[in-house]
């Protein structure tokens, strides 16, 4: 999928927003609570393996202005696909969970589609820490759109058991989670409503000798901010405003190792709207945009036998 940077005659800040597809994928990387560790992937320094990642993303925007050069998100359509190669270069221990320091190369898939359009291999180093953030993350300003879509997906999926309670967990529980949305947006005060279900156990997919824990985690966004005003404080700041109202539903579907804990299969169907305009803060050079967008990923985990490139 071609990437499609934008230019604003706005601030930097402003054109970040419009320049990477973080609006299709409202999806940021907070680790937070405790979990059991029986949950937690047995990662050992040294080791490698390696996920297929392949999704679809579509974005259709209606742009309506009376400013001539003004360039905003585009519209969007295409397939992307990588492997992720992983090597754990470090696991301290720690309580009540280890500390574990990460590496991941994100590779060409033998599933891109056009090989003569394929991103650069690129790298991301990260920590998971004790409390379930992510630490020292470098290599992330690196990566194209494409990359960052794919990498923010993956890692959110595979750090997913720091997400969980501490409590033992059963199949049949489930619990509610609120999380503001930390990715840039033109609409402020943005929260995920989140609902995830241990639903059972049963056989992992790839490795049918063993057997997973399948967990659904359901999301829907919510806006808190006005939609007369739902101006963000970085265009509040720059003498912007913005108005308008947004909303997505997010299915995420885990399947997790009970023997390994690595995080075997996960697939994830995002869609989301936007219907906002935005102006200067004396009502001038108004800009709306109308943005429908859906996605759908997937990562499996490889065999060990199978060719990390």
């Amino acid at each position: 999928m071609a990437s499609q940077i934008t230019h604003w005659p706005w601030p930097r800040r402003v054109l970040r927003l419009a320049s990477i597809p973080a609006f299709l994928l409202l999806c940021a990387v907070v680790l937070c609570g405790d979990t059991p560790f029986s949950f937690l992937p047995r990662l050992r320094s040294g080791e490698t393996f390696s996920y297929e990642v392949h999704g679809r993303v579509s974005r259709k925007v209606k742009t309506e202005s009376l400013v001539a050069n003004a360039r905003g998100p585009q519209s969007l359509q295409g397939d992307l696909a990588s492997q992720i190669h992983l090597t754990v270069q470090e696991v301290r221990a720690a309580k009540p969970r280890p500390l574990v320091s990460v590496r991941a190369d994100l590779l060409p898939s033998e599933g891109t589609p056009n090989p003569r359009a394929t991103v650069p291999v690129s790298h991301v180093a990260f920590d998971i820490l004790g409390d379930g953030q992510l630490g020292r993350v470098s290599g992330l300003d690196d990566l194209s759109p494409e990359q960052r879509l794919i990498w923010q997906f993956w890692v959110a999926r595979f750090a997913f058991a720091w997400t969980l309670p501490r409590s033992a967990l059963k199949p049949g529980a489930d619990w509610k989670v609120e999380e503001p949305e930390l990715s840039d947006s033109l609409i402020a005060d943005l929260v995920w409503q989140r609902k995830i279900t241990y639903v059972r156990n049963d056989a992992c997919p790839i490795f049918s000798a063993e057997t997973c824990a399948v967990f659904v985690t359901e999301s829907t966004l919510k806006q808190k901010s006005s939609t007369k005003d739902s101006t963000p404080d970085d265009y509040r700041l720059h003498g912007l405003k913005t108005y308008g109202s947004a909303k997505g539903l997010n299915q995420v579907i885990l399947y997790i190792s009970l023997k390994t804990g690595y995080v075997l299969r996960a697939n994830e169907d995002v869609e989301q709207s936007m219907d906002v305009t935005v102006m200067k803060a004396d009502g001038s050079n108004g800009v709306h945009y109308t943005i429908e967008a859906h996605s759908h990923f997937e990562a499996l985990l490889l065999p060990p036998n199978a060719p990390a490139r």
